[in-house]
């Protein structure tokens, strides 16, 4: 069970902490002189990197398992001209075990969306179906936070971290508040598993509680290369931050623009 898909107000907060628009603003320079693309984002949640794209007259496709965060994309995309929408559209899928749609010229795997993948297979799976999604020639964008080696201390800690997402006031006054508190890790092979809450305060008093499991494989650039190569791809630029700037083992990111095979 992931938090996105437990109440509705959880993806007002999801808009209220992830405004971010570097890396939409490095994807729009990567496709610098090129319009009327059909692009697939996995992961789309609310629409932040793939709405813009269709203002840019790109033919976008978003897909995302909870239907609250596509129910606050589609918000978005009613406000746009009707031109816009008639390039969006909005599927309700399971990345693993749904039927991804093909034939387009890019596949974003952004946002560290990774990290809603419970492990390496999982991660290495995603890669091979957005290679499958794509024409010959098409590209993949790459974009997850850096971590390399085995998992740091912080994320072995087994004490209750409150204030984690999704915690925030909605407009109608109903109080979220998170925890996250690790239950096991694997250091060596960087595997992590949390019990998470969510509790929902409305403003009539009612408090209902969710508490989740929820497992996390934070990927390394090495292993992302190395699925990208196994699936076709020829890596062309590699990036250590959303500012484009150049990929460094001290980097922050490790984000891929890379190109699948014409064979």
């Amino acid at each position: 069970m992931k938090a996105y898909g437990l109440d509705s107000h959880i993806a007002e907060i999801y808009d209220q902490t992830e405004t971010q628009t570097a890396d939409v603003a490095l994807i729009r320079r990567l496709l610098a002189g090129r319009a009327g693309l059909r692009i697939l984002e996995p992961f789309c949640g609310n629409g932040r990197i793939l709405l813009p794209l269709a203002s840019d007259r790109h033919e976008v496709v978003g897909m995302d398992v909870a239907e609250a965060m596509l129910d606050s994309a589609r918000a978005k995309a009613a406000l746009l001209p009707q031109a816009v929408r008639e390039r969006v559209t909005l599927l309700n899928l399971d990345v693993l075990t749904g039927d991804w749609p093909s034939r387009f010229d890019l596949v974003i795997l952004g946002g560290n969306c990774f990290y809603e993948l419970a492990t390496p297979e999982e991660q290495e799976g995603c890669v091979r179906r957005a290679a499958l999604a794509l024409r010959p020639g098409g590209y993949i964008y790459v974009d997850n936070n850096h971590m390399e080696g085995p998992l740091p201390p912080d994320w072995c800690n087994p004490a209750v971290q409150a204030g984690r997402f999704p915690t925030g006031t909605c407009a109608d006054g109903t109080r979220l508040e998170g925890t996250t508190q690790t239950i096991w890790h694997d250091a060596p092979s960087r595997l992590v598993r949390f019990r998470r809450t969510v509790t929902v305060t409305r403003p009539d008093g009612t408090v209902q509680r969710y508490e989740y499991t929820e497992q996390k494989h934070p990927v390394s650039g090495a292993e992302v290369r190395g699925w990208l190569e196994h699936h076709g791809f020829v890596v062309e630029s590699m990036y250590g931050d959303r500012q484009g700037s150049p990929y460094t083992e001290a980097s922050p990111r490790a984000i891929f623009w890379a190109c699948r095979g014409r064979s």
